[in-house]
């Protein structure tokens, strides 16, 4: 690593959002590398991360340790009696989840009424 690289911020950004005063947000944007994904673990160290949904929207790149973040804290999750969805997955996401085999892991939220349908879904 050059002094440049140390100087320079991360990339991407792994954060916990409060929706309300019990509901938990995931939020995983720019490029989830390694670097971002330790530093998140890192500073949550072992505390199980139980959230209520995941939003990758904004995600333009996912490193396998960010897939395994996600996985955890989903697992985590569940174990606390939770139901998280995957409410965003950007391309990058939805493609990296597919590869791994993990994409039927992550339930998607339901359409609300009146909503259209996903880009590439079946036309009525």
């Amino acid at each position: 690593m050059d002094a440049d690289q140390a100087l320079r911020p991360p990339a991407g950004a792994i954060t916990i959002e409060l929706e309300d005063a019990d509901r938990r947000v995931l939020c995983l944007s720019g490029e989830v590398d390694t670097a971002v994904a330790t530093r998140f673990a890192g500073v949550h160290r072992r505390d199980r991360i139980v959230v209520d949904a995941i939003d990758a929207g904004t995600v333009t790149f996912i490193s396998s340790s960010g897939l395994a973040l996600m996985l955890m804290s989903a697992e985590a999750s569940i174990a606390a009696g939770r139901n998280p969805v995957l409410r965003a997955a950007s391309h990058p996401v939805a493609r990296a989840l597919q590869l791994a085999g993990m994409d039927s892991f992550f339930p998607r939220p339901e359409p609300d009424d009146g909503s259209v349908p996903p880009a590439g879904g079946a036309a009525g």
